[in-house]
């Protein structure tokens, strides 16, 4: 399974987990705290800063002395003055630098707690959000839904937020197993029972209506896939022109049965095209937002 993100968060930080998976935390993690080359390194950025700085002054100074043997005194002092100009400009802007944030620190800080890990979830949990996000992905690469023809269902809008709902209640369900488990661990009391009873099946309650949820996402993504087939075969009957002739140059006296089922085919492939995208809308629709 991949991770999960809310609706709002920027197409930036979803790619950024894609090549720097190691700067997002954990749910239960605290927020990241603003991490600079001073907060983290403190030692290493000032030794890096006073090595720059040795290297700074020992080049001017080396390259006063050339240009001091070697240009007119006025020449080599205005150039003395720009050489200093330079590189009072770039030791701010490494001293700047140190100071500033990360862009990928920042966007995982600012945006924590908007997301979840594949680790934030138990297998039970994982293995219904990976049913979830697999035919969330189905519908939102289908053809069908790329073309337009589920425009009304509103899947770029519905989907995401459906799958972030669910992410978020199958993680809370992950914590509460995790924490009946500790609690009961090793104990079998009746006092425990009563208390851990109602809390269980109020648990399996919550994981049923999960998993209705899911189901109505796989049939959604059912019906969007059946849409696609019936539209990938409306694009062969195109051909079939191609093959009239081709039985025309080759078989003119030929069964003529073959080219009236081309016919045949074609009116009833729009038929179908049509009940699937209907189908498809239909089991869409069962999973829109309220209003």
């Amino acid at each position: 399974m991949e991770p999960v993100f809310a609706p709002g968060v920027p197409v930036g930080v979803r790619r950024l987990y894609e090549h720097r998976p190691e700067l997002f935390v954990a749910a239960d993690a605290s927020r990241p705290k603003r991490q600079t080359s001073w907060s983290v390194a403190p030692a290493n950025t000032f030794g890096t800063l006073l090595v720059w700085l040795a290297v700074c002054v020992g080049g001017w100074i080396l390259a006063l002395i050339v240009m001091a043997a070697t240009l007119p005194t006025a020449v080599a002092a205005w150039a003395a003055v720009v050489l200093a100009g330079i590189a009072v400009l770039a030791t701010g802007g490494i001293v700047v630098k140190s100071m500033v944030e990360d862009r990928g620190h920042k966007a995982v800080r600012l945006q924590h707690g908007k997301y979840l890990l594949p680790e934030d979830f138990d297998e039970p949990a994982a293995r219904l959000l990976g049913r979830a996000q697999r035919a969330v992905k189905t519908v939102l690469e289908a053809t069908v839904t790329r073309r337009g023809l589920l425009d009304d269902v509103k899947n770029e809008l519905v989907l995401p937020e459906q799958l972030w709902d669910i992410a978020q209640v199958l993680r809370e369900q992950t914590v509460l197993r995790a924490r009946q488990k500790d609690i009961a661990r090793g104990m079998e009391t009746a006092e425990l029972d009563a208390v851990l009873g109602p809390q269980r099946r109020a648990l399996a309650l919550s994981v049923d209506a999960i998993k209705r949820k899911v189901d109505l996402l796989d049939r959604y993504a059912d019906r969007v896939r059946s849409a696609d087939a019936a539209l990938r075969a409306e694009a062969a009957l195109e051909d079939g022109d191609r093959y009239i002739e081709l039985l025309a140059r080759t078989e003119p006296v030929g069964d003529t049965s073959i080219v009236q089922g081309f016919t045949d085919e074609a009116t009833a492939l729009k038929d179908t095209l049509t009940r699937t995208i209907n189908a498809a809308r239909d089991a869409g629709r069962t999973l829109a937002l309220p209003e």
